[in-house]
């Protein structure tokens, strides 16, 4: 067929527009480098560390898991009130849901306090928000910038247009999280900000993970933040905005917020300790609250790797040198858990070789990305037959979010798994953003904490073998004419993937048969 020369015009000048508008963003020129401060000196973290013996000693680092969405909601609240001098947060999404809101009120506060705030966002899920990012970073104690930003910031046309011509670039993403509290209390794991990461969805909800700390270590999360903040890919939002057509809103954007947050008082996250003006159960400032140990280590990957510019990860290569070392047994939580070739040939060896091989991962039914899913069945096979152990979360909530359901009215009808964990020989463990998929390997940039001390260990392998009981995982097994089956707690066996629905399956089963494995 051929076109009018009008015609073919037309096609050619759109052609260009869309390449223009997909230019990738430069960062701002002389852009002042924010250096990696000292510990706040003063404040109520402050006076509590120094004053603290086994806080005052400069080689151990308080540790608490979080592994409870209500208490790693409540610990980031108090963290906020606690502060003195500087909030820093890094995070790949963060919704605009209850959870969402609340936090940022609670930033907005502390800087009216004076409390400075830095709030670095993946684009991911910050595009489409750039008025309201740019109003809350009008504050005079707020900075706000967006990593690796689409130039294009509304539609999805427009956005995958720019996907097209930039898609190498667009394609990694900064996953890592980091919330850091006077220099002095850190927060690090897998979670983002958003209802179901707390449990407080109506929907669904993550089981998830996070690592508290305090002590030296915080200052090794603390230079990860100032790193990727000072990143050539971590643009201000108000560049993006003024694109977009932002103007001076921030006195608007507090109002709303206000009011929004008084007439959802009786949501369930704003009926918890702190924010109901009761006592928390245990406070930040408690000893006891924490294991102190000189035995972790905060691995974090280049921001470079998150701009498509690095040559490596530094997360995976330290992971690579403990699996190479393993003799008895590992224990693997993974959300997406995509192996490819070389990893399940690896599995398969160490299984092989006597070593324990436990996997937890997202049944269909319960993952929240289906096409990822079709990654690891197409290894399931090869994994049984070497003798590894497969779990898969069923799609209902584990028996503690039952009690979550009757105490604070939260409906737990679908569950996901989103915590990131391997045990090492049950003495060594690692919790962190860190995926077993090609994402977390060669494209977005990531982090996590080694920890070698016997309780957390310990606590680290329970908390693994809560996740693979039959009342909460199905089991995957060999059926007699060798297809796979799954069988729960309840007695039930299942030839098919477990309460997935027609349209789950054929995506799962449509992305098996693509070559598409390294992009899972």
């Amino acid at each position: 067929m051929r076109y009018p020369v009008g015609f073919s015009w037309v096609l050619a000048v759109l052609f260009l527009a869309l390449a223009a508008g997909c230019a990738p963003l430069q960062p701002a020129p002389e852009r002042a480098w924010q250096a990696l401060e000292p510990p706040a000196s003063e404040g109520p973290l402050a006076e509590w560390l120094e004053g603290f013996e086994p806080a005052r000693d400069d080689a151990k680092t308080g540790f608490r898991l979080l592994d409870e969405g209500a208490e790693a909601f409540r610990w980031r609240v108090m963290s906020v009130r606690m502060a003195r001098e500087r909030i820093q947060v890094q995070s790949y999404i963060w919704r605009d849901d209850a959870a969402g809101r609340v936090l940022m009120g609670e930033l907005l506060g502390a800087a009216d306090r004076g409390v400075r705030v830095s709030l670095l966002l993946d684009d991911i899920d910050a595009r489409g928000r750039d008025a309201t990012l740019a109003a809350i970073a009008q504050h005079s104690n707020i900075e706000v910038r967006v990593f690796n930003p689409f130039r294009t910031r509304e539609g999805l046309f427009r956005a995958s247009a720019e996907f097209f011509f930039r898609g190498s670039d667009l394609n990694h993403r900064m996953h890592n999280k980091a919330w850091v509290v006077d220099g002095r209390l850190a927060i690090t794991g897998g979670r983002n900000v958003g209802d179901e990461y707390f449990e407080a969805s109506p929907d669904y909800n993550f089981a998830d993970l996070d690592l508290v700390a305090v002590g030296p270590l915080v200052r090794e999360i603390d230079r990860s933040f100032v790193e990727f903040w000072n990143s050539p890919g971590a643009i201000e939002v108000e560049r993006l905005a003024r694109e977009a057509g932002a103007t001076d809103r921030l006195a608007m954007q507090q109002g709303a917020l206000r009011a929004w947050l008084a007439q959802n008082h009786t949501h369930p996250l704003m009926q918890m300790e702190p924010l109901n003006g009761q006592p928390v159960p245990q406070p930040i400032d408690d000893p006891a609250a924490y294991v102190w140990t000189t035995r972790a280590e905060f691995v974090v990957d280049d921001e470079a790797k998150a701009r498509g510019r690095g040559t490596g990860s530094r997360v995976a290569d330290a992971l690579g040198e403990r699996l190479r070392g393993v003799q008895r047994e590992l224990l693997i939580v993974s959300p997406y858990f995509v192996p490819g070739r070389d990893g399940t040939a690896q599995l398969a060896q160490m299984s092989e070789s006597g070593v324990r091989v436990q996997v937890l991962t997202n049944s269909l039914a319960a993952n929240d990305v289906a096409f990822t899913h079709a990654g690891y069945a197409r290894r399931r096979h090869a994994l049984l037959d070497a003798g590894v152990e497969l779990f898969e979360l069923r799609p209902t909530g584990p028996p503690r979010w039952a009690r979550l359901e009757r105490d604070r009215g939260i409906d737990t009808s679908q569950a996901s798994l989103h915590s990131k964990l391997l045990v090492f020989d049950r003495e060594e463990a690692f919790v962190g953003s860190f995926n077993l998929d090609p994402r977390s390997a060669h494209t977005n940039s990531e982090s996590g904490v080694f920890l070698r001390d016997p309780v957390l260990v310990d606590r680290l392998q329970a908390l693994h073998q809560q996740g693979i009981r039959p009342q909460v995982a199905f089991r995957v097994g060999r059926d007699a004419t060798g297809g796979l089956e799954w069988r729960d707690g309840d007695g039930n066996v299942y030839q098919y993937e477990p309460k997935a629905g027609v349209w789950r399956r054929f995506i799962a089963g449509v992305t098996r048969i693509l070559p598409v494995e390294p992009l899972l």
